[in-house]
């Protein structure tokens, strides 16, 4: 058996001229080309796929052999899972040359021979390259073909780096080299799971809301830090892929949760592990809150203008507004834009060094005593204590003042989103009942501020109107903003009221 440990990039361009140059540090053992044809098998009730397994059998110059890749992990690009690999005479699988212990309890790998059929295949041309440094040795690929489920087809244009024996730094050594030259995105999704997909047996990615993480009050801090880190990272590459497939705003908007969700968690544990966080990250992942900044206009004129305008349906001059909203989402980011982004090399080398922090636990290094011990103990005290600061800095904003104005009110939106999060982290340690009923209220008054500040694009259209349809426009607003107002009032004081969960 093998540990595969690879890291896995789609790849937006032809890079194979740059190669060289990039790999002239390394000593080259080997260079070739080769055609692999690949076929994945699985039971009509995909018993493999649902214990997270993959068979393949592989056709290479000539020679035949089968594959089984078995549950393992996946944080960011890089990949580890065991496999095992066994030549073949004739192209049919046979379980039974796999030693009988790799398979699940329970699992009777000849009722699973038996039921065993192809799905479908991916087809490629891979160029290798086996590198070495130090005492270290890199098989760098470049796959390019496409995946085959009956009719259906689907490009591949992937690179790979896998350990074959050494350091595995000097893999993410290697990865952030070639990152740093652009066309590159770090990939979450493998071959099989792309085929399982073509084929119709694996659903295609669909929106999720940020869940609250598994977590139970005997939990270090450490095992919390990592498993909401994972949750964060995970549900950001969940919807970047979900957006390649299919783009749209809903979709950035929970890649932005994922990634606001794990900066909340490095300034939450950053007392614990300070030294052992690149300040980089707080910057890049700034960085990116801002490239991704406009979602919230591009929300409001999306509901704006959703159904022809049917928000505005009671104004005269709903025509001239839809025309000067139309502008204004004219002017938001393109498709093309976006992908430059995914495929940068600022984007791709933060999710590269988040992934390689991870995988290292460099936390861990250097810790006095003292620190060791507070990470090691239950999460529940240091829960409590992150809920409480939340709190008591939102109870001194301005939202734990007196009576707020609109522009007031919207001025707190990040604040309360973040105090939100801090609740959202931390969830599966108190009882639903009473933490859904302390949450509610100021979920609902978030949802209030954002109503609020949907008329914003009227508000910078209303200049450019005619006077009549402007004097229109204004009571309309004044209406608008006079009802919700009193609305967030109420909920507002109601919610201020409430005895927190975790005390």
């Amino acid at each position: 058996m093998d540990t595969e440990i690879e890291i896995k990039f789609l790849v937006s361009r032809d890079i194979t001229d740059a190669l060289p140059e990039l790999l002239q540090s390394y000593q080259i053992l080997k260079h070739d080309r080769r055609h692999l044809a690949n076929t994945y098998y699985d039971t009509p009730d995909l018993a493999l796929r649902r214990m997270d397994a993959g068979l393949r059998i592989r056709s290479q110059d000539g020679a035949l052999e089968q594959t089984v890749k078995l549950a393992g992990s996946q944080v960011g690009g890089l990949h580890q899972r065991p496999e095992y690999n066994v030549a073949l005479a004739a192209p049919d699988p046979d379980l039974a040359l796999f030693p009988a212990h790799i398979w699940p309890a329970g699992v009777d790998a000849a009722a699973l021979q038996q039921a065993l059929q192809p799905l479908f295949c991916t087809d490629f041309v891979r160029r290798r390259w086996l590198l070495a440094d130090d005492g270290t040795e890199i098989e760098l690929a470049l796959d390019e073909g496409e995946v085959q489920a009956g009719e259906r087809r689907e490009p591949i244009r992937e690179l790979e780096l896998e350990l074959v024996r050494g350091d595995a730094s000097r893999l993410f050594e290697l990865a952030d080299t070639l990152v740093r030259q652009g066309g590159l995105r770090l990939g979450a999704v493998s071959k099989a799971q792309r085929g399982y997909r073509l084929a119709g047996l694996s659903p295609m990615p669909r929106l999720r809301a940020l869940a609250p993480a598994d977590l139970r009050a005997e939990d270090g801090c450490e095992q919390a830090m990592v498993t909401l880190l994972h949750q964060g990272l995970r549900h950001w590459q969940y919807h970047e892929d979900g957006w390649m497939a299919a783009p749209g705003t809903d979709w950035l908007v929970q890649l932005r949760e994922g990634a606001a969700l794990v900066h909340q968690i490095l300034l939450m544990f950053g007392e614990l592990v300070s030294h052992r966080i690149n300040s980089g990250w707080i910057d890049d992942l700034l960085w990116l809150q801002q490239q991704l900044s406009w979602l919230d206009r591009a929300q409001m004129l999306a509901h704006l203008t959703a159904d022809r305008g049917h928000y505005l349906r009671r104004l005269d001059c709903q025509k001239a507004l839809l025309a000067e909203l139309a502008e204004q989402q004219a002017q938001l980011p393109d498709e093309q834009q976006l992908r430059e982004l995914f495929y940068g090399p600022r984007y791709g080398r933060l999710l590269l060094r988040l992934t390689h922090w991870l995988y290292r636990q460099d936390w861990r290094a250097g810790l006095a005593p003292q620190q060791s011990a507070q990470l090691a103990a239950p999460i529940n005290g240091l829960a409590r204590e992150l809920l409480e600061d939340s709190w008591q800095t939102l109870r001194q904003s301005a939202l734990g003042g007196p009576v707020l104005d609109g522009e007031q009110y919207i001025q707190q939106k990040g604040k309360l989103r973040r105090t939100l999060m801090v609740g959202l982290c931390f969830s599966g340690l108190y009882p639903e009942e009473e933490r859904l009923a302390f949450r509610m209220p100021w979920l609902d008054i978030l949802r209030g501020i954002e109503d609020l500040d949907m008329l914003s694009p009227l508000e910078d259209v209303r200049e450019r109107l005619a006077a009549e349809d402007r004097e229109e426009l204004d009571d309309w607003l004044a209406r608008k903003r006079r009802f919700l107002l009193e609305a967030l009032e109420q909920s507002r004081a109601q919610a201020l009221q409430l005895e927190p969960y975790w005390r």
